[in-house]
């Protein structure tokens, strides 16, 4: 039987980076890099990144 599911996840991310530099963009790619490596551990299952976005101020770690 196949099966699918939509899952939203939440990821903060932190690292160093220049003033000027554009840490979204560089932190958008490194999370598609991330899934892409993983998905070799599962190869039974197929994954679709539909988009990602930077989270709202107020959204910000919500962890803490």
């Amino acid at each position: 039987m196949r099966k699918a599911i939509a899952l939203k996840v939440d990821l903060w991310i932190e690292g160093e980076d220049a003033p000027a530099h554009d840490f979204a963009d560089s932190t958008k790619q490194a999370v598609r890099d991330i899934i892409a490596a993983g998905i070799s551990r599962h190869p039974d299952l197929s994954v679709e990144i539909r988009g990602i976005v930077e989270a709202n101020e107020g959204d910000e770690n919500p962890m803490n």
